[in-house]
């Protein structure tokens, strides 16, 4: 007999939360220890059975979704997908087939919310297409349409979600998706042809509420965030100065559905040489304005991110970079002393040390009970007076046991004009026997334990990212993505080394890229240091003591101060020429 509660997938739209990427799903082979071969009985048992399957993985479902620590791991998600895929591949004609499919795109978007690897949002498509391609008239056909058209929004497919929504309202006029179609289909009424944009407004009861502004800047860099209580939908324009009425050029982006206490509408005065300053306001009943009045910019990213949900406004001058001339200087014509960094001509006067975690956010927690956020401070720490010695200023992203937001991180390095920064971890992994050194610099994951790694580094913010590969191919085009790598080999090659001397289990786990949102932004190279795996119990009770902490501070400060000597090299060889 067939359950009679509602499946999982109609549960309410807190189980769609849109943007999603597949896998292929059937490619899967049955993951649950079934038979492989259908039982000489008939139908009904291949219905009662898939019924029992179908009550298996919806339990694992709810198991995942209610323990943050099993959703850090990809193959936690991966085992309940795969129970969902097999009762498709083995029983498409179940009741429970169209529902498998739909969780199954749930549970990847989900996912991709976490490890923002792009296959995972490309498998979430897929689940939601082959829904509504396999049982077009099943009641999740239209939710499918809306969530496949959701997700080539945020793959920046807009013709193709234009048409996918104009697909849903043609063939489902009156099911219950159809109304948001149609909005979606005039807001994106400009990929159409013929046909301009009208921005969606969302009602007072769903507004969002923007509850503070802040900003961090020098004269290369600033960054102003605008803070809210749910995801901002936002458009953003410029434009040219008024010779006549004395106004600077603009940037204001609209805030849709959004409201303002009118606490936060006074000016803020900047004037860094970028910006001069920044106005917020009620445009009208729906739509709040940011106004960024501009002195001169190069360039800017505007993007969003969530817990706490924020847009992020990004601008550069034409510099980019801290050239290694204050400003004051500049404009006296002298020339500052140097510390003993700058008169080697190596190029490096500033280092940025931060260390993981802190506060509310404990990071990885080891089998007998240690914390990573102590772990990194404690090396923070020790790396600090070893690179001071050698005549560098170190700043510190924490010196205590203080929650600090990631975009925070980047955006006082950025601020302090920083030469490098180094971002101090441990990792984890469901496996105790793991153990090992890494090493990563901002990229998109290209293997499954680097992902893994994001999710755990990410896990506290968990924030959408839509952005991400425009970002990505930006720094893609800059010189900090190859001078990160370079950093990157040279503290994990002096890690591993100084480590494996004294420890011969220690494995290299070798240098790769992944999406950690606390490296997005860095005006400078920039890389993550996995010290150690904190979730075996061996490095975890190595972690614990002062000779081993001390090693690998000392074996990281190797590391930079390599990586400089080499700059350094290649700088007087470039004189030489």
């Amino acid at each position: 007999m067939l359950a009679t509660e509602p499946p999982m997938a109609t549960l309410g739209e807190e189980e769609m939360d849109r943007p999603l990427k597949t896998r292929h799903l059937f490619s899967v082979l049955l993951a649950l220890g079934v038979m492989t071969a259908t039982p000489a009985a008939g139908p009904l048992w291949a219905k009662t059975y898939c019924e029992r399957l179908y009550e298996s993985a919806r339990k694992d479902y709810y198991a995942l979704l209610d323990s943050d620590r099993k959703q850090r791991f990809h193959d936690n998600w991966d085992k309940v997908i795969d129970k969902f895929a097999a009762i498709v591949d083995q029983y498409p004609e179940c009741p429970r087939a169209p529902d498998s499919l739909f969780n199954a795109g749930v549970l990847y978007r989900k996912l991709y919310r976490k490890s923002w690897v792009k296959k995972d949002l490309e498998s979430a498509l897929n689940s939601f297409k082959e829904l509504n391609r396999q049982y077009p008239k099943n009641k999740l056909a239209d939710d499918a349409l809306l969530a496949a058209a959701q997700i080539q929004e945020e793959l920046g497919d807009r013709g193709a979600a234009y048409i996918t929504y104009s697909d849903l309202v043609k063939r489902y006029p009156k099911g219950d998706m159809a109304g948001e179609a149609r909005q979606k289909i005039k807001l994106l009424a400009a990929y159409a042809p013929r046909r301009s944009p009208r921005p969606a407004k969302r009602s007072g009861s769903a507004a969002v509420r923007v509850t503070d502004i802040k900003y961090w800047s020098n004269p290369d860099y600033t960054r102003v965030v605008v803070y809210g209580t749910g995801r901002f939908e936002y458009s953003a324009n410029q434009l040219r100065g008024d010779s006549a009425t004395g106004k600077p050029p603009r940037m204001y982006i609209d805030l849709d559905g959004a409201v303002v206490p009118q606490d936060l509408c006074s000016p803020i005065t900047i004037s860094d040489g970028l910006l001069l300053r920044t106005r917020m306001g009620q445009y009208d009943r729906d739509t709040v304005r940011l106004v960024l009045d501009i002195d001169s910019i190069e360039d800017h990213r505007v993007f969003t991110m969530e817990n706490p949900s924020r847009l992020v406004v990004d601008v550069i001058g034409k510099q980019g970079k801290f050239t290694g001339t204050s400003s004051r200087d500049a404009e006296t014509g002298r020339e500052s002393p140097l510390p003993l960094a700058q008169q080697l001509g190596l190029g490096v006067r500033t280092i940025v040390l931060d260390p993981g975690h802190g506060g509310k956010d404990p990071g990885a927690i080891g089998p007998g009970g240690l914390k990573e956020k102590d772990v990194t401070l404690a090396l923070a720490r020790r790396l600090k007076p070893l690179l001071e010695d050698k005549g560098y200023q170190i700043l510190m992203t924490r010196d205590s046991d203080t929650y600090v937001e990631l975009d925070a991180r980047t955006a006082f390095a950025n601020k302090q004009r920083a030469d490098l920064f180094i971002s101090i971890h441990t990792n984890a992994s469901r496996s105790r026997s793991v153990r090992g050194v890494e090493t990563y610099f901002l990229g998109v994951a290209r293997d499954r334990e680097a992902s893994e790694t994001a999710l755990l580094e990410n896990a506290i913010s968990e924030q959408t990212l839509a952005d991400l590969d425009l970002i990505l191919l930006d720094l893609a085009r800059t010189s900090n993505l190859k001078q990160s790598s370079v950093l990157a080999e040279s503290i994990q090659d002096n890690l591993y080394r100084g480590l494996a001397n004294r420890h011969s289990r220690v494995r290299n786990n070798g240098v790769k890229q992944a999406a950690f949102y606390v490296l997005i932004g860095a005006q400078m190279p920039a890389v993550l240091v996995e010290t150690s795996f904190i979730s075996n119990p061996e490095s975890e009770k190595l972690l614990s003591s002062q000779e081993y902490r001390d090693l690998i501070s000392d074996s990281i400060f190797r590391g930079i101060i390599h990586y400089i000597q080499r700059l350094a090299s290649v700088s007087s060889r470039d004189e030489e020429s």
